[in-house]
């Protein structure tokens, strides 16, 4: 718990003085990113050696490889709400949960599509036509899935539920690591032109935030439910959605017959006549 407490003091001071000085000189996130930029081939080099796609598909792919069984245990847990899920309820939950409040909808489904900040390698000072726009604008011209903030570095700030689960003197090490993929995930998509800073930045602090949340949640505050009635939980939910199931089968067949029902009305009415003009 130590760990994480410290993790929540250096996110929000990271954020805090990232928002201040990005706030007050905006310019510095085309400052960054021209460190990338080659300007006798107007192009970002990085991004297209195979090594840097190599390592950006493996950023992508790890997270939902690690959590691909907290999905299974709960998919399997509402399926089959009487038998017992495979893993602990709880940290099935926070890994869960994790990745599709945070990546999943606030990142890719809200902010990326709501913001409108352009891309660097859309905007003019990278060989594009948009203008640019600081982190804080949303009057950017980007129509969807656009620069603010990094969904590839929110993905890899997501390992920080992982590691917040490592018990002993290995668990900030391992929440260590996890800030330092996320950087790197997301600093791969600054050297690509894919994102400025502020946009990994603020990705890692809203990823982090969501994810202590979830653990105070689950886990740290007084009363937090147990792995056995947290399994309980899903399996109400499982329960619920087989009457709902149910239910919804019961109404879709009694309308198909209905439905039926008046088809061969009306084919007795009108087919005869039509045979008997002929």
């Amino acid at each position: 718990m130590g760990g994480v407490r410290w993790l929540v003091f250096l996110t929000l001071l990271a954020g805090a003085a990232v928002l201040i000085l990005f706030t007050l000189f905006p310019s510095l996130d085309l400052t960054i990113t021209a460190w990338f930029w080659d300007k006798t081939t107007n192009s970002f080099p990085w991004a297209g050696t195979g090594w840097g796609k190599t390592l950006r598909q493996a950023g992508n792919v790890l997270p939902w490889l690690i959590a691909a069984p907290a999905f299974a245990a709960l998919i399997l847990k509402l399926l089959f709400p009487a038998r017992r899920m495979f893993m602990p309820a709880r940290p099935a939950l926070l890994l869960a949960l994790a990745m599709a409040l945070g990546p999943g909808l606030m990142v890719n489904g809200i902010l990326k599509e709501k913001w409108g900040r352009p891309r660097p390698v859309h905007v003019e000072e990278f060989g594009g036509q948009k203008a640019f726009t600081p982190w804080y604008s949303t009057a950017g011209t980007c129509p969807a899935n656009c620069s603010f903030v990094s969904g590839e570095g929110a993905l890899g700030f997501w390992t920080v539920a992982p590691a917040s689960l490592v018990p002993g003197p290995l668990g900030p090490v391992a929440l260590g690591a996890a800030v330092v993929f996320g950087l790197a995930a997301g600093g791969l998509r600054l050297a690509f032109g894919g994102h400025f800073f502020t946009d990994v930045i603020f990705s890692g602090v809203l990823v982090v935030m969501i994810i202590v949340l979830l653990r105070w949640w689950l886990f740290d505050r007084r009363g937090a439910p147990t792995d056995a009635e947290a399994e309980a939980w899903v399996a109400r939910i499982g329960v619920a959605l087989h009457r709902l199931a149910a239910r919804l089968w019961r109404w879709s067949a009694a309308t198909a017959r209905f439905l039926w029902r008046q088809a061969s009305r009306l084919a007795a009415r009108y087919l005869p006549r039509r045979g008997a003009g002929l």
